[in-house]
């Protein structure tokens, strides 16, 4: 799929709702990791396959390996939480079983859910706010990571070191500079 295709991360209304059971069920997994670690965290991504499945939370420490999803000890962290949404997203349709246009269409509005999502829990302040904020970066990725993935962060992080950071030495094609 496309960055374009994907929008500014809006959600046609009769998917509001698929915007909100999936903040619920992140909102819970973030709190029950904050409630069991304490942190610092780098960053919180929602991860979905390519063929945009049900999103896993993914959590990863601030230090060295702060790019590394797959290998985190919060990889697909507070599941039982996310794992509520697997009926809804079986529910929406196989994308395989679409024609490509519907296909596309359906696999950029679950991510936009989920950056929606993101955004909603981000303006609550669920993690951090101020500077506390800064040092945090949230993510919408698919596994393994493509070029559209800087489009997201882009969208969901204020200019920064942290996303320059993030851009430079961790996203696939997307430079700081773009």
């Amino acid at each position: 799929m496309t960055a374009a295709g994907r929008g500014a991360g809006s959600v046609p209304e009769g998917d509001v709702a698929l915007t909100a059971v999936i903040a619920h069920a992140t909102r819970q997994a973030v709190e029950q990791l904050h409630a069991e670690h304490d942190g610092p965290f780098c960053v919180y991504a929602l991860a979905t396959s390519g063929e945009a499945l049900r999103p896993y939370l993914v959590v990863t420490p601030d230090g060295e390996t702060r790019w590394d999803l797959p290998d985190s000890p919060f990889a697909v962290y507070g599941d039982e939480h996310l794992a509520s949404l697997e009926h809804l997203f079986t529910a929406r349709g196989d994308l395989f079983d679409m024609s490509p246009a519907d296909a596309a269409t359906e696999h950029d509005l679950r991510l936009a859910a989920m950056e929606a999502a993101l955004r909603a829990l981000d303006v609550e302040g669920l993690f951090g706010t101020g500077v506390a904020r800064e040092q945090v970066l949230l993510l919408v990725t698919t596994l393994p990571p493509d070029e559209t993935d800087a489009a997201f962060a882009r969208r969901l992080n204020p200019v920064g070191p942290l996303l320059t950071a993030w851009l430079d030495e961790a996203s696939e094609g997307g430079t700081s500079g773009r």
